[in-house]
């Protein structure tokens, strides 16, 4: 049998190397005997659905193990970006939103994600669900372009794989503490693992975090925001003759009280100033920046849970797979301070309800033929429901109606009830077949066929104590009346029912050639498209019906907004390489990459109670992704990343303008703005990681870990609407951990730093609601010393 380093040919041998300890990005070492040279562990990965050699994939990906997350105190996804080159994951002001190469989906909860996220394999289809627990994890992959053949949903711009540590046949437990004095913050991690029976095992991991927060808000007088999570997971392994079975239950719940919003510029409330401004809120205009001034007490509640059954048969060699699944989530946010000011001037409460349904079926060859091949079937089934109540209360900012009988009242107060629910169905059809036409040379060639169907439905009903022209004195007692079809003053708003559906039915192809240049060296090329669904907007607040949409124009070109928005396409071309170096102690992969998006799916807050949803146009994404690793010494292993992303729309021209009026008019549409040559939110030009990991006998058994991060980001936007003032500035994040543990790595005490020069910086921002040229930023935290210690039995 042919055993040539990159080919398909020795797939059993990648499938035993599976079982050994995979390494990260930065791992522990793998001492050298008898003077042998210090080689790297090989890190496998199921990008493509095998398991296979990282060096082996064609396309641009990262592994970061389980290990090196809580070496470096990654928590969650956005802790994660910081080591993978063009990957940028925020916590919005209303959801998370990832990007890879400067795409992902904006604040609507009608948009599917551009970049998809995978837990064990199950398509997560909302960004919230990126909020479930980052724990016992054995590895994190993420592929970069467009993911449109073997996942479960075609992931136009990428796709981030979470795996779980599987369930062992040798016992093994471990408990973790740890304390974070800047933010009150403790956590606790445990798991236990092992045989219950023959053939039969078992692993439970649990999961509990607190924090106090670390921002003032100066209204209330307390630390924000508080969190509080627990988390639990339960996988069983079962081989029944040639059958494995797999079964995983995972449950989170998640609670934060009070966010990281502070007021950067206040701007200008028109309301408030015709009728004279409120005092403190005076007083906040002289007095903005990183602090928080709201007045309520929001709370953030997040709770999900998910199932998976996934059956393995062997067939004379080939693999069967099916994977059933099912998961849900309920999520609330109380009393959200929509103004982010002492003045009780806007109140959000939003809940959104969730549950989905998937079965896959893939057929997988052997390995090792002249032609491999994995073929399959996919189905998937979602309801989704969210409800947004917003009130506007004038009145409540203490101005006295019996000492101003003559005011001019145009709003007093203000309510809008928005329910959105929809239903969607997806049907797939996909193969992908490697061809080994020589020892040197595979051919890889993929195709699906997806047909999607949603129904959508979107309801509001506004109520507003609302007199036009009126004096104060004019007003009856309790008068007020319904919004029905009139628009609210100055808020655009109009009571609606809006009922649609869709059925759309799309191939996506993908193409890839390898060559081995010697043992060492392997490049390739690769060509694929990519898709995101059509949809409803979830957050609009007028009427207007789908009659009235045009392809390519927006809202404002329309006098309305139109409830259907239509899919998202991409086109990628990519060529790099993979090499081994210096007899296998060094590994360094590059990929350059040319994008072409068509009818880019936006959405951009409009200043009161909406986004603006359309299909922008065209964009152009293009890079260079480079990563490596280098054991330098027996004791000593480099790593790093770097990222370059030139982002350009090529045609977007009605577009949300920012408080600022720095960008050009729109010339098709009347108080939108131009982006074409602009870049997009979340896009720095040059992303760099570089990681330094050492390890020291210090005798009896000991060893002194020590581990060395800097993260740097280009300058970019924050805010989608490109405001220049909240372009944050490049900047360079130092982490840190250093270890005392023993040699059998059963016990560990550490400290771990982060942010350690204490930058003080932001991850996102927007315009502030109501405010004429008011923006608002999302802190990030200070800089935190963490001591934690492990014990492993």
């Amino acid at each position: 049998m042919n055993t040539c380093r990159y080919g398909q040919f020795d797939f059993k041998k990648k499938v035993l190397s599976a079982a050994v300890s995979i390494s990260a990005l930065t791992s522990p070492m793998v001492y050298a005997e008898d003077g042998a040279s210090f080689a790297l562990e090989e890190v496998i990965v199921t990008a493509q659905k095998r398991a296979q050699s990282l060096q082996e994939v064609p396309i641009s990906v990262s592994a970061v193990t389980g290990e090196k997350l809580s070496d470096a105190g990654i928590e969650n996804l956005q802790d994660l970006s910081s080591y993978v080159p063009n990957l940028r994951v925020i916590d919005g002001a209303l959801s998370p939103q990832l990007f890879i190469r400067g795409i992902g989906s904006g604040s609507n909860q009608g948009f599917e994600q551009s970049v998809g996220t995978y837990s064990d394999g199950v398509y997560a289809g909302r960004s919230l669900q990126s909020r479930a627990a980052f724990m016992d994890l054995e590895r994190v992959e993420v592929l970069r372009g467009p993911q449109s053949v073997l996942f479960g949903q075609s992931s136009v711009a990428g796709a981030v794989s979470l795996v779980s540590a599987k369930p062992t046949d040798e016992f093994e437990a471990m408990v973790g503490l740890s304390y974070t004095p800047e933010v009150g913050g403790t956590e606790a991690n445990a798991f236990v693992s092992g045989s219950l029976a023959e053939d039969l095992r078992a692993r439970l991991a649990v999961r509990d975090r607190r924090e106090d927060g670390f921002m003032d808000n100066k209204i209330r007088d307390e630390d924000a925001p508080e969190l509080d999570e627990q988390a639990a997971r339960l996988s069983l392994a079962w081989d029944i003759g040639d059958v494995a079975v797999n079964f995983k239950t995972e449950v989170t719940r998640f609670e934060r009280i009070g966010r990281t919003l502070a007021i950067t510029d206040l701007g200008a409330y028109p309301t408030l100033t015709a009728i004279g401004t409120h005092g403190p809120l005076q007083q906040t205009s002289t007095d903005v920046g990183y602090d928080l001034w709201s007045d309520t007490k929001n709370v953030l509640e997040f709770d999900s849970d998910g199932y998976v059954l996934s059956l393995e048969y062997d067939l004379d060699g080939h693999t069967l797979t099916s994977i059933s699944a099912y998961n849900e989530y309920e999520y609330r946010d109380k009393d959200f301070d929509g103004d982010e000011s002492e003045v009780d001037l806007i109140v959000l409460n939003m809940a959104e309800d969730f549950e989905q349904f998937s079965q896959e079926f893939r057929l997988t060859s052997p390995g090792g033929e002249t032609v491999d091949y994995i073929v399959g079937m996919f189905y998937q089934t979602s309801e989704q429901e969210y409800q947004e109540d917003a009130v506007l209360t004038v009145s409540s900012i203490g101005l006295d109606v019996l000492t101003n009988p003559t005011f001019p009242v145009g709003l007093l107060d203000f309510s809008s009830n928005r329910d959105f629910s929809q239903e969607s169905e997806t049907i797939a059809a996909f193969g992908q077949m490697t061809w080994n036409i020589s020892e040197e040379l595979r051919l890889d060639l993929g195709l699906r066929y997806t047909r999607d169907e949603k129904d959508g439905e979107r309801v509001q009903v506004s109520y507003s104590e609302y007199v036009p022209g009126a004096l104060l004195s004019d007003v009856p007692v309790g008068g007020g009346l319904f919004l029905s079809d009139v628009a609210a003053d100055g808020f655009n708003s109009a009571d609606h029912n809006l009922k649609d559906d869709y059925s759309q039915e799309n191939w996506t192809p993908s193409l890839s050639l390898q060559y081995d240049l010697n043992e060492d060296i392997m490049v390739y090329a690769n060509y694929s498209e990519g898709y995101k669904a059509a949809g409803f907007d979830a957050r609009g607040i007028n009427g207007w019906t789908t009659a009235t949409a045009l392809p390519g124009k927006s809202a404002t070109q329309l006098g309305g907004e139109s409830f259907f928005f239509d899919q998202e396409e991409a086109e990628t071309i990519e060529i790099g390489a993979k090499m081994y170096l210096m007899d296998g102690a060094a590994e360094l992969n590059v990929a350059l990459y040319h994008t072409e998006y068509t009818d880019m799916q936006v959405s951009v807050f409009d200043g009161t109670f909406g986004y603006v949803v359309q299909n922008a146009g065209e964009a152009r994404v293009q890079g260079l992704e480079l990563d490596g690793r280098w054991r330098a010494t027996e004791s000593l292993t480099l790593s790093g990343s770097l990222g370059y992303l030139d982002f350009e729309w090529t045609d977007y021209q009605a577009a949300a303008c920012n408080g600022a009026g720095s960008l050009p008019a729109s010339p098709v549409s009347s108080g939108n703005c131009d982006y074409t040559g602009k870049e997009n939110v979340a896009t720095p030009e040059w992303t760099v990681n570089i990681s330094a990991n050492h390890v020291t006998y210090v005798g009896d058994g000991l060893e002194l870990r020590s581990t060395l991060d800097a993260n740097f980001k280009d300058n970019h936007y924050t805010s989608a609407d490109l405001d220049p003032r909240t372009e944050l500035p490049g900047m360079t994040l130092i982490n840190g951990r250093i270890a005392l543990a023993a040699s059998d790595d059963s016990w560990q005490v550490a400290l771990i730093g982060k942010n350690l020069t204490d930058r003080e910086y932001y991850t996102s921002a927007g315009a502030l609601s109501q405010s004429q040229g008011g923006t608002y930023v999302n802190m990030a935290r200070p800089r935190t010393i963490t001591l934690e210690g492990q014990y492993r039995f």
